[in-house]
């Protein structure tokens, strides 16, 4: 005669009960966020600021701004999800909420003070980057730029 055993009757439960458990969710996409800060002087007043340089100063050389110098305030990683927005603050005056609007698009909405300035929708592919900004106080002016920290991942 055979004994009861609860112990495999357990077992057996949890064995179900684990192959009936959703999959977790793939954590989201990675990007980066910059804060930027653009004016014609050798030097940023604030000692933390560090100048800007490598790929993102040549690419931001390029376009048609007016500023000689740039200088990074703030650099932030985090990840965003296609189902909610991600607020990133990138200063006491300025954050940013980011979410994931197609394979490879974000849609980045910046705001200054409080208030909304600008919303973009855009591809965001490895190697793109999406830049935002406005004038500040004497002659200077400020960006945001986004960039992914790896490639959009493929369905």
């Amino acid at each position: 005669m055979h004994t009861f055993r609860p112990w495999i009757c357990l077992l057996a439960l949890s064995l179900v009960v684990v192959a009936q458990a959703p999959a977790a969710e793939p954590p989201g996409r990675k990007l980066e966020a910059r804060l930027l800060w653009g004016t014609d002087d050798a030097k940023s007043p604030d000692p933390s600021h560090k100048p800007l340089d490598g790929t993102l100063a040549k690419k931001i050389k390029s376009m048609p701004l007016k500023y000689k110098n740039y200088f990074e305030v703030n650099r932030l990683s985090f990840a965003i999800n296609d189902k909610d927005y991600t607020k990133v603050e990138m200063s006491k005056q300025c954050y940013i909420e980011v979410k994931k609007t197609g394979e490879s698009n974000v849609e980045v909405i910046l705001y200054g003070k409080g208030k909304m300035v600008k919303r973009v929708d855009s591809s965001l592919s490895k190697g793109e980057t999406v830049i935002l900004g406005g004038d500040d106080k004497n002659g200077t002016a400020w960006l945001v730029v986004v960039n992914p920290l790896e490639p959009p991942k493929t369905k």
